[in-house]
């Protein structure tokens, strides 16, 4: 039987009418967007030079890619002639030089305009547009340096009779692809908070906010010339990849032919969407009746009169502010002139005015006439939120109450909404365990080596608690802290993409502490907002529950690590292919922090201020004051240092059996045996499977039990069992392995339940020192970065099984926490005991519950009748008749009631 093998079919003219027609459609917006600027406008600005610059790069691109097709690129080598082989290189070598300089002028171009669009207004989108712009900058001058001079001699890149040292050009943009991205989502988010808060017709919001949405094309191009990118080095081997020269390699034409072809329809299709916001006047001029308002049914005159703003800007002074000498603007309120472009501004009340329509300013016409009377204009008329609503993109949201007074249904669906941050670093953090284990078996690392980089992922919370984290809760609240860390985060997925690629220790390391940081940002925010919206006498319960999501979430990322992504491992050449599927995934979660972050920018969320929390405080009659008498020191302040150190040991205990569990199975396993025939399951990792398992386990089934049981009284269970399963390990010498393997797993279960019982019980009552307090719990963390060295240590020296005294010593440091809580006082347990006045269910009860005691008493004392009071007496009631023990409580309920403009005109009079 003959076999015949198929030629492969040549990608030269699909290359060359791809890139030809994407430059020309983008000559066409060019040429449109110089029309509508320079000939209707009359205005010349440096964004518009910027796009002029970038299309003759893009112009340059394209003809050196138009030109290497005839050369051979998109070709077979069998089909490429010796003699086209130089000039194919220099093609290509002009291709890869011209790249980065488009992007780069067409970013500066767009992020130049976001400058002028926040002149005066924005100094959010304008300082985070000249950061995106610094980075664009930099990272654009030295890959354009980079590849100019990406061989020694320069020569080298296009000359093959040279023994010259190149760097490869497939490393270079996969490498450079994260920072690329990271610039891209930052064009594309930055201005959609602005443009949702414009007060326009809804039509022309719409238009508006898809025009800039149109960016998000770029990043799908991107993300397509990455796969096509790494599909070409797909062909290589790691160690040749890294140092090829420019063409070198089997059919390099050929597989690098889609990639610069996407790579040219990315720059393309950047200019075209960087021209499309500013063809409104010429759009008006050919097809005026899509413009016009539906509601008015014109383009009339407030559209002349934008037309000609240009020629109407009045002086600036030395504030910023416009001269009030300006006769074009109508008489508004001054509150009105003053208030922010924002659609969180608060300074006026926001009314509909029926002349409204008339003096607003079309935002796409703003767009197009950048004069500081436009974007006075503008300022002035930007939808504002009252003072209970707050502004969602085209609709207005109920502004959430204080989160000291947020109840039953209305604080169940915020804890939800956090719980989706448990549930990512949650993932994040099982990813990471699996995949440190996976990169220290490709890149051949030492087990120090191997330590270090989950040490790294620990050493960032630290540093992200007690700066970043800290900084941001206390002066700007949840919501900001929330978006920092996402921000963060999604950056250090993205740094692990280049790490990857060059299989570089350092750059894993540092994505590892990048992601820590980001994490623990997001930990110091979103554990002490589970453990105080809603009642506080179920703050262990909210909190266990999120991290028993956060536990099920570890588990899944685990498992389909374990199963999914390096299912099947090798390491004969072709390791470098089993990292593509996490480059992936984490290219999939940085995507996904980023509509998370956007999610959390509009979603009003309830905010605790310090004098909040300090009155809750007060409430429960805690007080810094009080002291312990065997050591006259705070008792709310031993609690936190004692707490802080209690968790530090858990959690360094923690990763230390993560950590060392694998080996520490091994060890029992006979060399002649199989891991199976001793320890049932097939191999030593669906046994740290089921550990992590039953760790999530442990949290479901604590966190019913804070309902009934003191929660200081669990902690003290938990961690004397972990105390007792610990110290069978490492003492007895002569241990079964099915009772090792028993009592490790027990370990995993009672280790659930440690991180959400001392958090919730250190933070509670600490007053207006609450959010330090979350920042130094989180922070101590960093435990699992330093001893799990020391474990290594000492397993070097003695054996593996020894070794776990450390964790044993540890779980017995942390048991002094749960001791100090139980026999320290009347005023320990004051301070870290739920309330026992229960407020209708988990939730404070449901709306029916609160309407079943109306009109139960009147007025017993000289204090105003408030709606919250009455609402207290009613819950109160259905307490009382639900109550098993038939004994009467209060019928007034520990909640906190805000009248500080009652008290300012009382203080006043």
């Amino acid at each position: 039987m003959s076999t015949s093998i198929e030629p492969v079919q040549s990608r030269s003219e699909l290359v060359f009418w791809v890139t030809t027609i994407t430059f020309i459609i983008t000559s066409i917006f060019v040429v449109a967007r110089l029309v509508s600027r320079f000939g209707i406008l009359r205005k010349r600005t440096q964004d518009d030079w910027f796009i002029i610059l970038s299309w003759f790069f893009a112009f340059g691109l394209t003809f050196s890619i138009d030109y290497a097709t005839t050369k051979g690129l998109g070709k077979p080598d069998p089909d490429i002639k010796a003699e086209w082989g130089p000039h194919l290189k220099k093609a290509e070598y002009a291709f890869t030089v011209l790249y980065n300089p488009c992007l780069m002028a067409t970013k500066t171009s767009i992020l130049i305009f976001y400058l002028r669009l926040s002149r005066n207004t924005q100094k959010l989108l304008r300082w985070a547009s000249y950061i995106t712009l610094l980075v664009t900058v930099l990272d654009g001058i030295v890959l354009t340096f980079v590849n100019a001079f990406q061989c020694s001699p320069v020569s080298g890149a296009w000359m093959t009779d040279t023994d010259a040292k190149c760097l490869s050009i497939i490393t270079i943009y996969l490498a450079s692809a994260p920072v690329n991205i990271i610039t891209d989502l930052a064009i594309l988010v930055l201005p959609i908070p602005v443009l949702t808060g414009m007060n326009l017709p809804q039509r022309q919001k719409a238009i508006l906010v898809f025009t800039f949405s149109l960016g998000i094309f770029v990043t799908i191009v991107d993300v397509v010339r990455i796969y096509y990118l790494q599909q070409a080095s797909n062909d290589f081997q790691t160690s040749v990849l890294a140092h090829s020269q420019l063409g070198e390699g089997d059919d390099f034409a050929y597989n690098a032919s889609l990639a610069f072809m996407w790579s040219a329809v990315e720059v393309n299709v950047g200019i075209v969407c960087a021209c499309i916001p500013t063809l409104k006047p010429l759009m008006k001029v050919i097809l005026p009746a899509m413009l016009a308002d539906r509601v008015s049914g014109r383009t009339g005159s407030h559209t002349r009169t934008a037309d000609n703003l240009e020629s109407a800007s009045p002086p600036i002074v030395s504030q910023g502010q416009l001269a009030t000498a300006d006769n074009n603007l109508p008489p508004r309120n001054a509150a009105l002139q003053d208030s922010p472009l924002s659609p969180l501004s608060d300074t006026h009340p926001g009314g509909y005015r029926e002349d409204m329509e008339q003096q607003e300013l079309n935002m796409a016409e703003f767009l197009t006439a950048p004069s500081a009377f436009a974007l006075e204009t503008l300022r002035r008329n930007s939808t504002a939120r009252t003072a209970n609503t707050t502004y969602f993109g085209f609709v207005n949201m109920r502004v959430p109450k204080s989160m000291m007074k947020t109840r039953g249904r209305e604080a169940f669906k915020y804890c939800i909404m956090v719980t989706i941050l448990f549930f990512l670093w949650g993932f994040s953090y099982g990813l990471l365990n699996r995949l440190n284990r996976e990169i220290a078996t490709l890149a051949n690392y030492s087990d120090g080596q191997t330590i270090g980089l989950s040490a790294a992922y620990f050493g960032g919370y630290v540093i992200g608690a007690l700066t970043v984290g800290q900084w941001v809760l206390r002066h700007s609240g949840f919501k900001a802290t929330f978006i920092s860390g996402l921000c963060i985060y999604g950056t250090g997925t993205l740094m692990f993409w280049p790490s990857a690629v060059l299989t570089s220790y350092t750059g894993f390391i540092l994505s590892s502490i990048v992601v820590g940081f980001g994490l623990s940002i997001l930990e110091t925010a979103a554990n002490p907002f589970l453990a105080l919206c809603g009642p506080m006498q179920y703050a262990e319960f909210r909190l266990m529950l999120a991290q028993s999501i956060q536990a099920v979430a570890s588990l899944v990322s685990q498992t389909l690590a374990e199963k999914v992504f390096f299912n099947g491992v090798q390491i004969d050449g072709a390791e470098h292919l089993t990292l593509i599927d996490v480059q992936w995934a984490y290219l999939a979660i940085a995507l996904f922090t980023v509509i998370l972050a956007l999610f959390f920018y509009y979603m009003p969320l309830p905010e605790a201020s310090d004098a909040d929390l300090q009155a809750q405080a007060e409430l429960l009659e805690i007080y810094p004051s009080r002291k312990l008498p065997w050591t006259g020191t705070s008792i709310i302040y031993t609690t936190l240092v004692i707490g802080v150190i209690a968790q530090l040991c858990y959690v360094a205990a923690q990763e230390c059996i993560s950590e060392f569990f694998k080996p520490l199975l091994i060890s029992f396993v006979p060399r002649t045996g199989s891991f199976k025939s001793f320890f049932t399951l097939n191999d030593d990792e669906d046994y740290l499977l089921l550990g992590h398992g039953l760790f999530a386990v442990g949290r479901f089934v604590f966190a019913p039990l804070c309902l009934v049981v003191p929660p200081r009284i669990l902690l003290l269970i938990a961690l004397v069992c972990l105390t007792i399963f610990s110290a069978f390990i490492f003492a007895i010498n002569d241990i079964s392995q099915s009772f090792l393997a028993a009592s490790s797993l027990l370990v995993f279960f009672f280790e659930g339940p440690i991180f959400p019982l001392v958090f919730s019980l250190t933070i509670r009552g600490m007053g207006k020192h609450t959010k330090w307090a979350s920042a130094c719990v989180v922070a101590s963390a960093t435990g699992g970065s330093v001893f799990v060295f020391v474990l290594f240590g000492v397993r070097t020296i003695h054996t593996i099984q020894y070794s776990f005294v450390i964790p044993f010593v540890l779980f017995l440091i942390a048991l002094l926490y749960p001791v100090y809580l139980n026999f320290g006082g009347e005023g320990v347990r004051h301070q870290v005991d739920p309330k026992p006045v229960v407020m209708g269910g988990i939730w404070s009860g449901s709306e029916e519950n609160r309407e079943a005691g109306q009109g139960s008493r009147g007025n017993e004392d000289d204090r105003p009748d408030t709606p919250l009071r009455r609402l207290s007496r009613r819950v109160s009631i259905l307490v009382q008749k639900m109550s098993l023990s038939g004994r009467k409580c209060s019928t007034e309920l520990p909640m906190v009631e805000h009248r500080e403009t009652r008290g300012r005109k009382n203080s006043s009079e």
